[in-house]
C-alpha cells in the first residue's frame, strides 16, 4: 500500500512539473524557430525556411513607415500605396538573388498559450554588411502536430538611408505593454 502511495505521488509530481514547464518549453521552441528563420536566410537554406511555415495560406505583408513613404513619394509621385504583400516563398526567392543577406532580430517578446503564439520583435535587414531597412515584425504561430508553424508575418519598413534605427534602449521604451480602456 505504501509503494502505491509513493508511486502515485511521484506520478502526480512529475505530471505537475511537466505542465508547469510547458510554457517555458514552448517559448524555447519558438525562440529556436526564430533562430532557424534567421540562419536559413544567411545560409540560403530554402528547405529549412519553408518548413517553418504552416501549410496553406500564410499572410506576408508590410507597410512603409511615414518617413520612408514620404521620401518614396517625393522621388516617385506615382507611388500608390505604402503597403505591399508577397509570400514567404517570394521573399526567399528575392533573398537568393543577393549575397550576404541577414535578417537580425532583437527586443523579442513571445506570448503563447501552448497552442497559438504571437511574437513581436524589432528587426533590421542587412545586405553586404549594410543595414537596408528596419522596423517591427510580428509573427503569428500555431502549434500543429506538435510543431510550431508560422501563419503570418507582418512588418513595418523604415529605409535606413532615410532614418537610422534607434538604439535598443529607446526601442525598449516604445515596446512597454499597453492597456485597452
Amino acid at each position: 500500500m505504501k509503494l502505491i502511495a509513493v508511486l502515485t505521488f511521484t506520478i502526480l509530481v512529475t505530471v505537475q512539473q511537466s505542465y508547469g514547464q510547458q510554457p517555458t518549453d514552448n517559448k524555447k521552441e519558438i525562440g529556436l524557430l526564430i533562430k532557424k528563420y534567421a540562419k536559413s536566410i544567411i545560409d540560403k537554406d530554402s528547405a529549412t525556411f519553408y518548413n517553418l511555415f504552416n501549410d496553406g495560406p500564410v499572410t506576408w505583408c508590410a507597410a512603409f513607415k511615414d518617413i520612408s513613404y514620404n521620401r518614396i513619394i517625393q522621388k516617385n509621385p506615382n507611388a500608390r500605396s505604402n503597403y505591399f504583400s508577397d509570400s514567404y516563398k517570394g521573399f526567399f526567392k528575392a533573398v537568393l538573388g543577393n549575397k550576404n543577406i541577414e535578417d537580425k532580430f532583437d527586443n523579442v517578446q513571445i506570448i503563447e498559450d501552448g497552442t497559438v503564439a504571437s511574437v513581436t520583435m524589432d528587426y533590421s535587414f542587412w545586405s553586404d554588411n549594410k543595414m537596408q531597412n528596419w522596423g517591427g515584425k510580428y509573427l503569428s504561430l500555431i502549434k500543429r502536430d506538435g510543431k510550431w508553424k508560422i501563419t503570418s508575418v507582418i512588418y513595418s519598413v523604415e529605409l535606413s538611408n532615410y532614418l537610422e534605427q534607434p538604439a535598443l534602449e529607446e526601442r525598449h521604451k516604445r515596446s512597454l505593454p499597453g492597456t485597452i480602456e
